[in-house]
């Protein structure tokens, strides 16, 4: 799971979590929903978006598994839609695909993603985090 910004930079990974622990529950055992719950987290204030008198909050994006709240918005649900609801999931997911072409980015680079890692889980994780960390290092020069 992870947090990436307009850049395909990583600014929050959690790496290890079983597969078979749904996105959501994962979250929930983060430092940074944590943080985010507690309203510790340094986002900035509401902001009047330009060309209306809308005065939005900055918002993380998360997909269906995650829960709804001021600061993280998720696709509405349901097969049904009505065309608002519909477009607004579609700019969400563009929105969410930042996420996906990072991740592609970080296998490119890293190729090591490309294979089956034969260590134990624990170097696995250690490895994935230096490739993050190097990732957006390289990213930012």
């Amino acid at each position: 799971m992870a947090l990436v910004d307009s850049n395909y930079c990583f600014r929050f990974v959690d790496i290890g979590s079983l597969g078979k622990n749904c996105d959501s529950t994962i979250f929930e055992d983060t430092q940074l929903w944590k943080v985010l719950k507690d309203k510790k987290i340094d986002i900035p204030p509401p902001t009047k978006i330009s060309g209306t008198d809308a005065i939005l909050p900055y918002a993380f994006v998360g997909d269906e598994a995650f829960g709804l709240t001021i600061n993280l918005l998720r696709p509405y649900g349901g097969k049904y839609l009505s065309p608002m609801k519909r477009i607004f999931n579609y700019r969400l997911f563009r929105a969410r695909r930042y996420v996906e072409c990072a991740y592609g980015i970080l296998s490119n680079k890293w190729r090591i993603f490309h294979r089956p890692m034969n260590v134990s889980v624990e170097f696995a994780t250690d490895i994935v985090k230096a490739c993050c960390i190097l990732h957006t290092f390289v990213r930012q020069r």
